[in-house]
């Protein structure tokens, strides 16, 4: 009988190392394989330090779009059928299930591993907000049923991760013959945490999904913050409050799409006080409301991340720290149908030779959608968001 199960969260440790992040989003929807993120985020090596790597793909279902895709590792000392009987019971209780299948991976890539499972869901009949009960329902999961961790729960998308190099990863997955039009991945584990299946990127609440590089030095208030808006941080990194704090933002104030992810951002790296003074109105009125009401959602400390939803729409956003402490590189392909981020350069000329890429500015977040590239990352942005306000 095995003494700790791999769902479960070890003792604290540190492991220094960089972090890769990379991502790639066809604007049009199509679908491409996962040969081309592989690529571009095992070139990074040098990143990695072998504790673990995730990636979140969208359009991974066409089949069951419109079903919520409940998708956990499970892992117990008493036989992984003991913690999907908790899953199980839990999916009865609120949600009727269409489909439940097992997640078939590549043996021999790891000596253990967890099960991995799917169930694709719709909430019973007379659900208020069918998000939020996903929500709950993954928090729930991840605080309460020991041996599960709910890796994902959106729509038409899901996340796969695990301890292990990103190409071991790759591989155990089979992350090449799957297809879907938007990918995030991410190597390395969280900075001070050590290496667990469910401790790697991305991260991922509802349809929303973050891969991060760097440090949140602001997680202890961040996670207070949290209790008191319905969140339960119990993943040990400072990662997960990223991904609580956009999805109340974004989901839950119901702020207009067309401002949402602005605000969501410069709440989590708000423009220095000094800044916001010379601001023309109604900017700076919007800049000194969003310090004030989300004051708490701060990120301090250095990062660079990369965030996916697909509320209201398939959107992908790049943001980095005020300082520009870690980095983060943008480009779009020559066409102008597929759009990149990534720590590197290097890690999009290896399967892109466009010549259009740059740095966003500090603080400013470079946003893409199925329209096409929305912000750019630059001052002119907050330009243009400053006409939607008025």
């Amino acid at each position: 009988m095995k003494t700790r199960c791999l769902t479960q969260r070890p003792p604290g440790g540190r492991n220094p190392s960089a972090c890769g992040i990379t991502a790639l989003f066809n604007m049009d929807q199509k679908k491409v394989s996962g040969k081309k993120i592989t690529d571009m985020i095992c070139l990074m090596r040098e990143r990695e330090n072998g504790q673990g790597a995730g990636f979140a793909v969208y359009g991974l279902f066409p089949k069951y779009r419109d079903q919520y895709c409940i998708q956990v590792l499970l892992d117990h000392p008493e036989g992984w059928e003991q913690a999907k009987a908790g899953v199980e019971s839990l999916l009865h209780e609120h949600t009727d299930i269409i489909e439940e299948q097992r997640v078939y991976v590549k043996k021999g890539v790891f000596k253990d591993y967890p099960m991995v499972w799917r169930f694709f869901v719709d909430p019973k009949k007379g659900t208020e907000d069918p998000d939020e009960l996903i929500k709950d329902i993954m928090i729930h999961i991840n605080a309460r049923i020991d041996g599960a961790f709910c890796m994902s729960g959106g729509k038409d998308m899901a996340v796969f991760k695990g301890s292990g190099w990103a190409e071991e990863i790759a591989e155990f997955y089979k992350v090449r013959d799957l297809k879907g039009y938007m990918w995030t991945f991410h190597s390395r584990f969280p900075t001070n945490t050590p290496g667990w299946w469910g401790g790697a990127h991305p991260f991922s609440i509802v349809g929303h999904a973050v891969v991060h590089n760097g440090e949140i030095t602001s997680y202890g208030t961040n996670v207070e913050y949290l209790k008191e808006l319905g969140y339960q941080c119990r993943l040990m990194t400072d990662t997960e409050p990223l991904i609580y704090i956009f999805d109340y933002i974004v989901r839950k104030t119901r702020y207009p799409p067309e401002i949402a992810f602005q605000i969501a951002t410069m709440a989590m790296a708000p423009p220095y006080w000094r800044e916001i003074d010379r601001m023309p109105e109604p900017l700076k009125r919007w800049a000194t409301y969003i310090r004030i009401v989300h004051r708490w959602g701060m990120a301090n400390g250095p990062f660079s991340i990369v965030l996916t939803t697909d509320n209201p729409k398939p959107t992908m956003i790049g943001h980095t720290d005020r300082k520009k402490l870690r980095p983060l590189i943008a480009a779009v392909s020559e066409d102008g149908g597929t759009f990149y981020l990534s720590s590197e350069l290097n890690s999009i000329h290896e399967v892109d030779d466009t010549m259009d890429f740059w740095q966003p500015d500090p603080g400013k977040a470079v946003i893409a959608t199925t329209d096409g590239v929305l912000n750019r990352g630059t001052d002119r942005d907050l330009e243009e968001f400053a006409k939607l306000l008025r």
